[in-house]
């Protein structure tokens, strides 16, 4: 009896036995296999990331201070490291894409749907990068009319182009070229006409037989009834001098920044001064950074007189012919480059072409980057004046800051001036129509605002609106900016 309990304890020890060898077996595999797929994982990642990292050096990523955060310290795990150096640059792709041409664009954004890191947002790579992709395809949609404009326009010549653009000028319009630059992104050659009024005195031609000055303008604005309520928010945020109640009532944030409170000093914003005492030398420059691409829902193939550029003549008369200002209207397209779109780099383009203007023109002070808006649906964004439909403006800042905090090579000098400036514009819309300025819209980037103290970039309407919709927006806008210029 005996033997036979040792012999049964012996099998029993025999199994056990052997059912360790085969658990250190399988532990020996699984930990193979995890360690395999890391390895798998991190040298897929780091190839896939050199791939998207040398795409954005060739194409202006070499700017960007964040890959100096490329290699986090204080991290034990080189997987960890690769997750997090991945989420660079992701958040590089959505804070500097205008370096990035579309083509690379696509590509990259599929690269980026690959990874399950998490970006400044917390928000999934996938999530994000699918984000982009209907940021994309919002805005194929909301310019759908100009591959059509583009093909009518290329059958007619561009020198035909030019001509025709030439003769779309009023009395009294004087044309001035700069001198001729190189072939290059970094010259484009500008179209520049100015609008000279005799005098930058203009109010005895504003007199009726009694010699009272005719106040026509009042014409155009809403009754006190309208704009009571627009007055009251105007009035509260004035006596609280409240940073959340500026934010809520005068602001749309966009996602791709943050909110600097020392930079939002409503009472500095409010009461910076930003009038200006007229010269007989330009001091108003209004350009189209996206010039050759926005027009409006009736726009005529290839007439720029209906695209953004001639609703910007409209306004450059007003300001000369009304109010006396003498103003330079900047006709290039600067997202016209080797003879095809190119939104990304338009603001690049721009830029040069800005600092030509600039240095041939010092006594430039105010600069107006006039857009059309895009939405990729059908919403109008119209009001009435006067009893004529006119499409909204909405004036906009770049606060050069992401999620994260400030954009250090986008810094700009200028932010409280572009910000009081744009707020004092829409504060003045207020006073005078009830829902002509939406909320100015805030976003991470710079867009070339720091140029200028006064510079505001301004969406109207959008792909929805009329040519005349867009034209009637022109009078209401002139105003405003002469009240700011002025101070009354």
């Amino acid at each position: 009896m005996e033997n036979f309990k040792q012999t049964a304890r012996a099998q029993e020890e025999k199994k056990i036995s052997g059912s360790k060898v085969i658990l250190c077996l399988l532990f020996v595999v699984w930990t193979g296999i995890f360690v395999w797929s890391g390895l798998k994982q991190y040298y897929s990642s780091d190839k896939i990331e050199k791939k998207v990292v040398s795409l954005l050096l060739e194409h202006g990523g070499a700017k960007m201070e964040e890959f100096q955060n490329m290699e986090p310290r204080g991290l034990s795990s080189f997987l960890s490291r690769q997750v997090l150096s991945q989420t660079g640059v992701l958040s590089y792709l959505m804070e500097y894409q205008g370096e990035i041409p579309k083509g690379e664009e696509k590509d990259i954004v599929k690269i980026a749907s690959l990874f399950s890191g998490k970006n400044a947002d917390s928000a999934h790579w996938c999530a994000a990068a699918g984000k982009k992709s209907i940021e994309c395809s919002l805005f194929a949609k909301s310019d759908q009319t100009i591959p059509k404009l583009l093909a009518k326009e290329k059958a007619a010549g561009n020198r035909q182009h030019s001509q025709t653009a030439k003769k779309d000028t009023v009395e009294e319009q004087e044309e001035e070229e700069l001198d001729t630059p190189d072939e290059t992104l970094a010259a484009p050659v500008q179209n520049i006409l100015l609008f000279r009024n005799g005098s930058p005195d203009i109010t005895s031609k504003n007199k009726n037989a009694s010699g009272k000055k005719k106040d026509s303008n009042q014409l155009l604005c809403d009754s006190n009834e309208k704009v009571a309520a627009n007055l009251a928010t105007i009035n509260k945020l004035k006596q609280s001098y409240s940073r959340s109640y500026l934010l809520k009532k005068f602001y749309i944030t966009d996602s791709s920044t943050s909110i600097d409170n020392h930079v939002f000093q409503v009472k500095k914003l409010v009461e910076m001064d930003m009038t200006l005492k007229k010269q007989s030398k330009p001091q108003i420059l209004i350009f189209h950074t996206h010039g050759a691409s926005e027009a409006f829902i009736n726009s005529r193939a290839g007439k720029k007189e209906d695209s953004i550029v001639g609703v910007g003549s409209v306004l450059a008369n007003i300001l000369s012919e009304q109010y006396g200002y003498q103003v330079l209207h900047d006709k290039t397209e600067y997202d016209r480059i080797n003879g095809r779109i190119d939104r990304n780099k338009a603001y690049n383009n721009a830029y040069n072409g800005l600092q030509k203007t600039l240095e041939k023109y010092p006594s430039i002070q105010i600069i107006i980057d006039l857009h059309r808006d895009g939405v990729g649906n059908k919403v109008q964004r119209t009001t009435t004046i006067a009893g004529k439909r006119t499409a909204q403006v909405m004036f906009f800042n770049g606060l050069s800051r992401n999620s994260s905090g400030n954009i250090a090579y986008l810094h700009n000098d200028n932010l409280q001036g572009n910000l009081s400036f744009s707020l004092q514009l829409k504060m003045e819309c207020m006073k005078r129509f009830e829902n002509f300025a939406r909320p100015v819209y805030l976003k991470g980037y710079r867009y070339n605002m720091h140029l200028r103290k006064r510079y505001t970039l301004i969406e109207l309407g959008n792909e929805n609106n009329t040519v005349q919709e867009a034209k009637n927006a022109m009078a209401p806008l002139a105003m405003a900016l002469d009240a700011v210029l002025t101070g009354k």
